[in-house]
């Protein structure tokens, strides 16, 4: 693949408007007048057609998602509301606009969604920690594209959720530290990543960044979908990381910053999902039997407009929000597309159930939301826990 070159187009969110993926057609790109909706909906359109015509090779693990990410970063597009967290008070953040994109490349291709929330993760998480030198290069190659960032987070939120362990041991080797242990679960994992993980140390926890070369990577394969996404588990043996690959050095205050924005992000390729498969649905409810259905496709407008008000809300500031509300919006919105995916499979009748259609496509991506990290068990958890 060609190294991307430098990022240099600059893009703000768009002004508050109704809730919707912004894709060429829809509301939001239709009626929008503020200039920075429109900058972000000509930037981003051809990209978005892009992986709507890859959709189904990407399915079919034909193509990758990698290229098209690494041409998001020659235009800018990875790092969206990044340079906001590397001022002075990146507490609060608006992610409208990354969202926004994410939520558009969900409506045509979620292992496309979902590799460039993994990848604006790592932007995040280091845009928020200490930025030695070496990090600061990471950082540039990163957003430029030139990269790919792997979330391996997973089970530092389950252990301060109390759901789980910290699988990574960290041990004191001069300056730096020698890690060894087990991640289960880490998409994005090209030979040139940069993987972001938590491990455990004699006195509390530590964040790095790591190679993904310097790790023992074996691919997952055999998924229902998003098999295109590089996705597999990590064995770390006796690995060095130097001082300057610190993140942080104490995970709940780091986790305390980033999680509302993850759980956010996360809920934007739900909702991209969940729009399109509703669209699906709309569009075929007036054909012979499934005008019965009617009401069940206004329902769920219904509920999803009310739901992308509170998500916008919610994304334009990620301080404003309690995080019992992040964490419901995240839990709803997996829920949405869940059943927004099974009234459009269901009103597509026999095209439905033929494995490389669109809907069935979409109904399979579904599947995964529940069960990815948080899932929905730690997410039930964790929200039940601040009652």
């Amino acid at each position: 693949m060609t190294a991307a070159t430098s990022a240099t187009a600059t893009v703000s969110a768009p002004a508050d408007t109704a809730c919707s993926a912004p894709t060429p057609g829809s509301p939001l790109w239709a009626t929008g007048t503020d200039t920075g909706q429109e900058a972000l909906r000509d930037a981003a359109a051809p990209f978005v057609r892009e992986a709507a015509a890859l959709a189904s090779q990407v399915d079919s693990g034909q193509a990758s998602p990698r290229p098209l990410l690494s041409r998001l970063g020659e235009a800018g597009l990875l790092d969206l509301g990044v340079q906001e967290l590397l001022g002075e008070d990146p507490r609060a953040a608006d992610v409208r606009a990354p969202a926004w994109l994410i939520a558009a490349l969900a409506r045509e291709c979620m292992s496309t969604a979902f590799g460039l929330w993994a990848h604006r993760m790592v932007l995040d998480y280091l845009a928020r920690g200490v930025r030695s030198q070496a990090t600061q290069t990471v950082l540039g190659e990163l957003r430029a594209g030139r990269r790919l960032g792997s979330t391996a987070m997973a089970s530092g939120l389950k252990w301060l959720a109390g759901v789980g362990d910290l699988a990574v041991r960290a041990v004191p080797d001069g300056q730096g530290w020698r890690l060894t242990g087990f991640i289960p679960w880490a998409s994005n994992l090209c030979d040139d990543s940069v993987v972001v993980l938590p491990a455990s140390t004699p006195q509390g926890t530590v964040v790095v960044w790591v190679e993904a070369r310097a790790l023992e990577v074996r691919p997952v394969t055999g998924l229902l979908a998003l098999n295109a996404t590089a996705s597999g588990t990590i064995r770390l043996h006796d690995v060095a990381v130097g001082p300057s690959q610190v993140v942080s050095t104490e995970l709940a205050s780091l986790a305390q910053g980033f999680k509302p924005t993850m759980l956010i992000l996360q809920s934007a390729f739900c909702l991209g999902l969940a729009q399109r498969s509703l669209e699906e649905a709309r569009s075929t409810q007036d054909r012979s039997a499934n005008t019965v259905f009617h009401e069940d496709v206004a329902i769920l407008a219904h509920e999803l407009q009310r739901f992308c008000e509170r998500w916008e809300a919610a994304a334009a500031d990620t301080g404003s929000a309690s995080m019992a509300e992040v964490l419901r919006l995240r839990l709803e919105a997996a829920s949405l597309a869940g059943r927004a995916t099974r009234l459009e499979a269901t009103l597509a009748g026999g095209r439905g159930y033929q494995e490389r259609t669109d809907a069935s496509r979409r109904f399979r991506e579904a599947a995964f939301l529940p069960v990815q990290s948080p899932s929905e068990g730690h997410l039930r958890w964790e929200l039940s826990s601040l009652a």
